[in-house]
């Protein structure tokens, strides 16, 4: 069964229920101006359906701005499918792919947090509406995330013509071990950065902090590390009223979509004097790698890495522009997505 509910500001949202399989998901599609609307599909219990639904359309809209910041000819969307009371199985992803395939390719599936390479798979048996289910992009986000740090420390340090871009013996405190999460301290540990890290889940963190020799703390303590950079790469809003006073950092770069829990706490973070590096500039690099599914970049790897490069530049230009005009990045992140828009007559 699927039911549309009107919601002002977004194109189409849905929510999908079919009861042998416990399939209870809501799908909203935010735009399509510039393209088909691409976003993961989030596995994930929620407590209430309000909650679900307040998710989606924030993340959906999170993809519109992602999508357009990256020069990708592609809308926003997302998938949540609510396991409140019922097991992730094949037969219930197959359901999803179904109500993904009625849509007939307004809205493209990926994975996200709760789901992976195989769920693609099972869901392609059923769809053609579905990208990165033979490769995962987890590499291609964290390295986009890394070139984000490098730029906002270059910005931090105010040195164009230095070495700031060198990660060595930057203390990085990570929030979530996931995909992106165990990806990026893998690639810093390379760098030889300071790691911190934090996850629900104990023995990924022993697993990880010995074979990356990093520091562990409880998920609660996060916050709190006096480090360098903090980077949130779990679940969204998780930047807030209450968090935004225990960060100890210079700079906010994670993996994580939507860490503000509101536009306004970036006045917050700027009022700390803390370097915000917009999630939807730095985290893109996932549905960049996933364009080569739709053939609209080369297919080599090197020109998706040349690609994923650029995420340095938007990232330096975004922290000047708030720096002339006194605003929090995010505002001018959201105002640079908006540009694509313009010609067209648009609002986002």
């Amino acid at each position: 069964m699927i039911k549309e509910i009107n919601i002002d500001g977004y194109e189409k949202v849905i929510h999908a229920t079919e009861e042998s399989t416990g399939l209870d998901c809501y799908i909203a599609i935010h735009s399509t101006e510039l393209g088909p609307a691409l976003g993961g599909a989030r596995f994930w219990k929620y407590k209430k359906n309000h909650d679900a639904i307040e998710d989606v359309l924030r993340l959906a809209k999170g993809m519109t701005l992602k999508n357009s910041l990256a020069g990708l000819d592609l809308g926003g969307a997302k998938a949540v499918i609510n396991l409140r009371e019922v097991e992730k199985t094949p037969e219930l992803i197959k359901e999803f792919g179904k109500v993904v395939d009625a849509l007939e390719g307004q809205y493209i599936t990926a994975d996200d947090v709760g789901s992976h390479i195989e769920d693609m798979k099972i869901i392609s048996g059923v769809t053609k509406h579905v990208v990165l289910k033979n490769s995962d992009p987890s590499p291609a986000t964290s390295f986009g995330i890394i070139r984000g740090m490098q730029a906002s420390l270059t910005f931090l340090k105010n040195d164009f013509a230095g070495n700031i871009q060198s990660l060595k013996d930057v203390h990085i405190a990570i929030q979530g071990l996931g995909h992106v999460g165990l990806n990026l301290a893998e690639m810093l540990h390379e760098k030889g950065a300071i790691l911190t890290i934090a996850d629900l889940d104990g023995d990924k963190c022993n697993k990880a902090a010995k074979m990356l020799d990093a520091h562990v703390v409880s998920p609660d303590k996060i916050f709190e590390v006096e480090c360098d950079i903090f980077a949130p790469c779990a679940l969204g809003a998780v930047i807030n009223k209450e968090t935004v006073e225990k960060l100890n950092c210079k700079i906010l770069c994670g993996g994580a979509n939507n860490q503000l829990s509101t536009s306004m706490i970036g006045y917050a973070l700027k009022d700390k004097g803390i370097i915000n590096a917009p999630d939807f500039i730095v985290n893109a690099g996932g549905v960049i790698y996933a364009c080569k599914d739709f053939g609209s970049i080369p297919t080599n790897d090197f020109h998706i890495a040349n690609i994923l490069d650029r995420i340095y530049d938007r990232t330096m230009k975004c922290l000047l522009q708030a720096k002339e005009t006194n605003m929090p990045t995010n505002l001018v992140a959201e105002l640079m997505a908006a540009e694509r828009f313009k010609s067209r007559n648009v609002e986002i």
